[in-house]
């Protein structure tokens, strides 16, 4: 894993953590986690892939709630702008999911 992933890594969790997400996955891995509720599509998949580059995956279900699992990449994080792009889905995520508690 290249130096910026580990950092963008490295930020995005600690932002998702402030954010209430939670994150699973060993630091030392190129996979991880983050999610606040799968069920609401908040919950994303982070790769680093052999380029270097994280590819992100969104929770997927059918509309019964079934099948879910992570579908193909739909953010690629490739510089340190795409992290804090990145990391500003995860906080506008946070504050305006659906049925949040106030």
């Amino acid at each position: 894993m290249s130096d910026d992933a580990k950092t963008w890594l490295s930020i995005i969790k600690t932002v998702a953590k402030e954010q209430n997400f939670e994150v699973a996955g060993a630091d030392n891995k190129t996979t991880c986690e983050v999610y606040i509720d799968k069920w609401h599509a908040v919950a994303f998949q982070l790769k680093v892939n052999r380029v270097g580059y994280i590819n992100a995956s969104q929770w997927e279900c059918d509309d019964k709630g079934e099948n879910s699992k992570y579908g193909r990449s739909v953010y690629s994080i490739r510089s340190y702008t795409d992290c804090i792009h990145f990391c500003s889905i995860l906080m506008a995520s946070s504050s305006i999911r659906s049925n949040r508690i106030t």
